[in-house]
């Protein structure tokens, strides 16, 4: 009885997990309510996009399009002032921006978590394993460059003894 509850108890935990990472990786980062508050927001979103920093790993258009949509809430935004004042439209185009420049930027931070069910080698039972992007684009990094070293190195394989 005390197993059937602990595996119990083990499947909800391990089928909560994913759900638990799925709803972090959601979280708006562009909010936008007046031109003074903004102003400091697309300051501070620009500089998470340097290398090193949240969103480093936005591809170039990726970069574009969030860059021309912060451009267009703020233009949005000096126009009217604030949320309040702009016309139904005008709210309307600024949450459709909005939500563009939230949907990329959340697709690429680099703290999304990402999990997979993988069958370790030798095992045909699959476990879940969760990486950050971060730790992922890190492995992906090093296993070309590892793979360059390699295939450069065929040719030549060094001294022998």
């Amino acid at each position: 009885m005390l197993r059937a509850i602990s595996l119990v108890a083990l499947t909800l935990m391990l089928a909560g997990s994913p759900v638990l990472a799925k709803q972090k990786a959601q979280e708006n980062v562009v909010i936008a309510d007046s031109a003074e508050k903004f102003a400091v927001l697309v300051d501070k979103i620009r500089s998470q996009m340097a290398t090193g920093q949240r969103y480093e790993f936005l591809s170039a258009s990726d970069r574009k399009k969030v860059n021309q949509s912060l451009d267009r809430m703020s233009a949005l935004l000096d126009a009217s002032g604030s949320v309040e004042a702009m016309t139904k439209d005008n709210r309307a185009l600024l949450f459709n921006e909005q939500e563009k420049a939230n949907g990329i930027l959340a697709r690429n931070a680099d703290d999304r978590l990402i999990c997979t069910r993988v069958a370790p080698t030798g095992s045909h039972r699959p476990v879940t394993d969760c990486k950050t992007y971060r730790e992922t684009e890190e492995i992906r990094k090093n296993s070309r460059t590892q793979l360059n070293e390699m295939t450069r190195y065929r040719g030549n394989p060094g001294p022998q003894n």
